[in-house]
């Protein structure tokens, strides 16, 4: 077995010796090698081609996946879920590459793009010595029912890799490391099982992905060594061969950003995860005719999931009482859309996720505040406009979940607050608002003006911040580094 996550995480890597009581990590590479069918076997092979099944259970989501490898350090993986479409990676040695229905065509870089080379080597457990600086055993611990030797690769770029290889048996059951992402540092594990023959070298026929709070289970169908492989199967596609041609362009002058947005009629936030920018919504609130709208767009890249809410709109009476609510969303090529009115204490929902209508109805309060599960946030400027400012107290709304159910959240005012932004700073009404949803633990703060428009907000659990256009994310001071804490010491 020359792979664990098909190019979706998983990288092979060498190791060192920490502790002479335990097998230098040498040994027990070399027992792994010849548990799997020794060197002589993987060394027959060129080529390999797997077929398999991809599931997301949590979501629902399933497809197939089919991965093409080829020595030295070229692969391919295609992913084809239903109702979202294709998810294509790869790389021809050159360049590293992903493209797909959610995302749209991407170039890796950096220690992204030294992950995937990595991941691409042919045989890859055959040459750890050589992708990785240091080896080393770390010590033993229980994966499941098996005792694993701990063995650590360090790479000269990216984080080090931990895997757990069966004392008795030698296979490889578990790999653990943590990836750098356009939206920060993902944690993610691997565990393989059913190890079987596929010709003459034994390849785990379950792998379950764990990365982040996604769990990705893949099940191999087939495997095929040595085939015979079109000369442009590992060419990047011609959305990816587009953007190399752009890259090589000179840079255009960028257009100058438009002035914020007017409190009175709404705003722009633009929204960072893990201190990378991933989403953007601009938004419009209106107070007429006895009724107050707020209505807005957005987008969303989050890993290889592109979100784009076309419209998400509220509609309340004067006294912030729901009269109707409609949210228009694509992830990927999957539509999400809901149409719901609010009367006589129900909320009567007209759902449409790409396979027809279907209708549900919600126990509502008469006043509540309507949010969508995740994105957008500007929906929240309704809570800031009720808040009651003049008291430290908490104050509990209900909060109606657009399509799903209430919950009740609980405000408290904690003051003026001087909050820093990039190149100047503002006075500013500190509220948070907390609650439970779906059994986890939600807190939302808020900074807001005196008009009650966000200028800031952040979302601890979910490691996400929002900035109002015009008001700048000022990026956290660097952590000091080792060598000056100890002379400080």
């Amino acid at each position: 077995m020359n792979k664990l996550a098909l190019a979706l995480l998983l990288a092979s890597t060498p190791l060192f010796c920490a502790d002479e009581a335990l097998p230098k990590a040498e040994a027990i590479v070399a027992h792994y090698i010849e548990a799997g069918g020794g060197r002589a076997a993987f060394e027959k092979h060129r080529t390999e081609v797997m077929h398999g099944t991809f599931e997301l259970a949590a979501q629902g989501v399933k497809g197939t996946i089919t991965t093409y490898q080829a020595a030295p350090n070229k692969n391919r993986v295609i992913i084809e879920l239903d109702g979202i479409g294709k998810i294509e990676s790869g790389s021809d040695g050159v360049v590293a590459w992903e493209n797909s229905a959610l995302q749209g065509p991407r170039i890796k870089d950096g220690i992204e793009k030294a992950d995937a080379f990595r991941d691409g080597t042919f045989n890859a457990t055959l040459f750890w010595g050589k992708l990785y600086t240091k080896m080393e055993t770390t010590g033993v611990e229980t994966v499941g029912d098996h005792e694993c030797y701990k063995v650590v690769l360090t790479p000269a770029e990216g984080k080090p890799i931990t895997h757990f290889f069966d004392k008795k048996s030698g296979l490889l059951i578990k790999t653990a490391t943590t990836r750098s992402t356009q939206l920060g540092e993902i944690s993610a594990e691997i565990s393989a099982e059913d190890y079987r023959k596929e010709g003459d070298v034994l390849v785990p026929h379950k792998l379950t992905n764990k990365i982040g709070p996604q769990e990705i289970q893949i099940t191999v169908q087939s495997m095929e060594w040595n085939a015979d492989l079109p000369k442009d199967r590992f060419d990047p596609p011609d959305e990816i061969q587009a953007l190399l041609k752009k890259a090589a362009q000179p840079a255009a002058k960028a257009a100058p950003s438009s002035a914020p947005t007017s409190a009175s009629t709404g705003g722009k936030l633009n929204l960072f995860m893990n201190g990378k920018p991933f989403a953007t919504e601009s938004y419009t609130l209106q107070k007429s005719n006895g009724k107050i709208e707020i209505d807005g767009s957005g987008n969303a890249t989050m890993g290889t999931i592109k979100v784009d809410i076309e419209q998400f709109k509220v509609v309340t009476d004067d006294k912030f009482h729901p009269i109707e609510a409609a949210a228009k969303a694509k992830l990927g090529t999957l539509p999400m859309n809901v149409k719901t009115t609010f009367a006589g204490g129900k909320a009567t929902n007209s759902l449409d996720n790409g396979q027809g209508p279907k209708t549900k109805e919600d126990a509502v309060s008469a006043d509540a505040l309507v949010v969508n599960q995740n994105l957008p946030l500007y929906p929240w400027t309704l809570l800031a406009m009720r808040a009651d400012l003049s008291t430290k107290d908490p104050q509990a709304f209900p909060v109606y979940v657009l399509g799903q159910s209430e919950v009740t959240a609980t405000l408290v005012f904690k003051g003026r607050e001087t909050v820093e932004f990039a190149g100047k700073s503002a006075e500013l009404n500190h509220l948070t608002a907390s609650g439970k949803l779906q059994g986890q633990n939600i807190t939302l703060d808020l900074w807001v003006d005196d008009n009650r428009k966000i200028i800031k907000l952040v979302a601890p659990v979910q490691a996400v911040e929002g900035y109002q256009e015009g008001f700048d994310r000022k990026a956290p001071p660097e952590a000091p580094k080792p060598d000056a804490v100890k002379d400080k010491g």
